[in-house]
């Protein structure tokens, strides 16, 4: 029988529980250690970000700034990544529940630039 390699890597979280609606615009720029990267979608609870970068590791935490594509508003965020696919080229983080900024920043977004 033939091992197929897995490229997938999880951790459990709620994020993956699906609790908050997720949104896919406005697209978030999200920046982790110099490096950037868009959102596939987003919610409350977490990011799915485009892309897997090489100095991220599953289940650590991690800090960045975030903000909408082509907007000066930026906020700092804090979480943890909890999936590293490689097949689809994906990191999913789960934001801290502690960042006030960030829980009153995403919805804002949404009425703010969603409708582009």
């Amino acid at each position: 029988m033939l091992q197929a390699e897995i490229n997938t890597q999880s951790v459990s979280n709620r994020f993956e529980k699906r609790g908050a609606f997720r949104v896919s615009n406005p697209v978030l720029s999200v920046e982790i250690d110099g490096v950037r990267f868009s959102t596939e979608n987003w919610s409350l609870d977490g990011l799915l970000l485009n892309g897997v970068a090489e100095h991220i590791e599953l289940d650590k935490p991690i800090e960045g700034i975030i903000g909408p594509i082509g907007s000066p508003e930026m906020c700092r965020f804090g979480g943890r990544i909890v999936r590293i696919d490689e097949d689809e080229m994906t990191t999913a983080i789960e934001l801290d529940e502690k960042n006030a900024d960030v829980a009153a920043l995403l919805p804002l977004w949404v009425l703010k630039y969603g409708a582009r």
